[in-house]
């Protein structure tokens, strides 16, 4: 029961920090990027200063990059290509547009949304089970996506985030149990959201499909391998 609030604790905080910047965003409709994103700064703030006050940066997975292996990683570079080339490049209308929207996303967005559910959650459920913890908070960031149907988002397009959101979370995680730093579910994540929004153009339906089944195929992959890797369970409190 503990573990539940704890959990729900995390989830609304995300849901109000989110919320009170899309109120902000849609009364005054900023173009710059920074401001667009401005009211998620206290929270990433937070995150940074809690991990530096605690020392709970191993415990959280920020282990560096020691166990990167770039095979095991390749299918995120392979998404990241299509989104890129399904939106026609980058609009390089503006150079300081694209600079400060890499910085939100990767910096801010990025770091807020993969410490709280591949960093917190992940953590905190792995004291239930590896592979539910997985399931959770795979679970948990896809339903966080709903959240789009607020701005305004159609039904369809918002299913299809929120399928697409809950493989993205698989993968994260599951990168994350096979020892891969938070600092790539980081990077990708930001990278991901960054080419999306600064892309020239919508990608036709057909990319976001094709991203799917990699992201899919990508999910059995690592799901198949849990068993055979040796999984450091740390699950001392969270807080």
């Amino acid at each position: 029961m503990n573990l539940f609030w704890k959990i729900l604790g995390l989830e609304l905080l995300l849901v109000f920090f989110y919320t009170a910047n899309g109120v902000y965003s849609s009364i005054e409709a900023p173009s710059s990027p920074f401001l667009q994103f401005i009211g998620l700064v206290p929270l990433a703030l937070g995150i940074l200063i809690y991990l530096v006050v605690r020392k709970k940066w191993s415990h959280y997975f920020f282990d560096g990059l020691k166990n990167f292996q770039f095979v095991l990683i390749s299918p995120l570079i392979l998404v990241l290509l299509i989104i890129l080339i399904g939106n026609k490049g980058l609009d390089v209308s503006s150079i300081s547009n694209l600079v400060s929207m890499l910085i939100m996303q990767v910096l801010v967005v990025g770091l807020i949304e993969e410490t709280f559910f591949r960093g917190f959650m992940l953590r905190m459920l792995m004291s239930i089970g590896v592979k539910k913890a997985v399931i959770i908070s795979s679970l948990l960031f896809g339903i966080t996506h709903a959240l789009q149907l607020i701005s305004g988002q159609s039904v369809e397009d918002t299913i299809l985030q929120i399928v697409y959101a809950i493989l993205v979370g698989f993968v994260l995680s599951l990168l994350i149990i096979h020892t891969q730093s938070i600092i790539i579910t980081i990077a990708f994540h930001g990278l991901n959201n960054f080419l999306n929004f600064m892309g020239k153009q919508e990608g036709n339906t057909i990319f976001a499909y094709s991203i799917i089944v990699v992201l899919f195929m990508y999910t059995i992959y690592l799901w198949k391998r849990i068993d055979k890797i040796e999984i450091k369970q740390d699950c001392q409190s969270v807080f």
